[in-house]
């Protein structure tokens, strides 16, 4: 009797992406692609963000820079990489603002990258797997 290879696949713990929007179109089209491939979980508030940083392990952020709440996405950047545990998280910043200055305060802040909104689904699933594939190819030093 031979295995199902999709279902041997869906046995195997998928990567956790976290998804810091307050604006729910954007959570909800985020999660449509990304959930094809990745475990997805939304924040939508500082709060929410705080809760499940502490409760789950994830593998990528994707940050929006405006949330409206009150801290924004780089000062919450600025917090995780400071933490032992997500010092080494790629965190992806996110914002409809395509200027210089947002760029370098974004990678100042701790960011792996810059993204302008809006976003294109399938250029985020590839970028995802990239830094999955370097970030698991890598050895710790």
């Amino acid at each position: 009797m031979f295995f199902n290879q999709k279902k041997v696949e869906s046995m195997e713990p998928r990567p956790k992406v976290l998804v810091v929007d307050d604006e729910e179109l954007s959570q909800d089209f985020l999660r449509f692609f990304l959930s094809k491939k990745y475990e997805v979980y939304t924040s939508g508030s500082v709060n929410s963000f705080y809760s499940l940083i502490a409760n789950v392990d994830f593998d990528v952020i994707l940050m929006d820079v405006f949330l409206r709440d009150s801290k924004d996405g780089l000062q919450l950047t600025k917090e995780i990489k400071k933490t032992e545990k997500y010092k080494d998280i790629p965190i992806f910043i996110m914002t409809a603002h395509n200027t210089t200055r947002d760029k370098n305060e974004a990678l100042n802040a701790g960011a792996h990258l810059f993204l302008t909104k809006p976003l294109d689904g399938k250029y985020i699933l590839n970028l995802i797997d990239e830094v999955l594939k370097k970030k698991s190819t890598s050895i710790p030093s």
